[in-house]
């Protein structure tokens, strides 16, 4: 579980926050934001995120296109675990009722943030 005060906004400067940005600022569901997500999962699948499912009170995402990123700590156990002591971006790419599909990727080290994160 994440306590939603240590979840740090995502900056959305590269090109994979851009598509983040449009698919977080969409007013309505079609096959252009279809699109976007489509291709936003497969940027993300190329820098080697990992997919897996989040209960939504557990990681605090709760639309397709929200984003944050985390420090995970060096004791983190569970899905996160292999990122301990990186910054990683965490990115909702599927929503149902109870579960979300998430993708979560390393962005830097511990407190600060690589500029190319896309």
């Amino acid at each position: 579980m994440i306590d939603p005060q240590h979840q740090l906004p995502d900056p959305l400067s590269d090109n994979a926050g851009i598509v983040i940005k449009e698919l977080r600022d969409r007013k309505s569901w079609g096959p252009d934001q279809e699109g976007l997500l489509t291709l936003l999962i497969d940027m993300l699948g190329r820098k080697r995120y990992i997919t897996f499912s989040g209960r939504l009170g557990h990681y605090h995402l709760e639309r397709i296109g929200q984003s944050c990123l985390l420090d995970v700590p060096p004791n983190r156990r569970g899905r996160l675990s292999v990122f301990r002591g990186q910054r990683i971006r965490l990115v909702c790419v599927g929503a149902d009722r109870m579960d979300h599909r998430l993708m979560a990727g390393p962005v830097g080290l511990l407190g600060q943030t690589t500029e190319a994160t896309g």
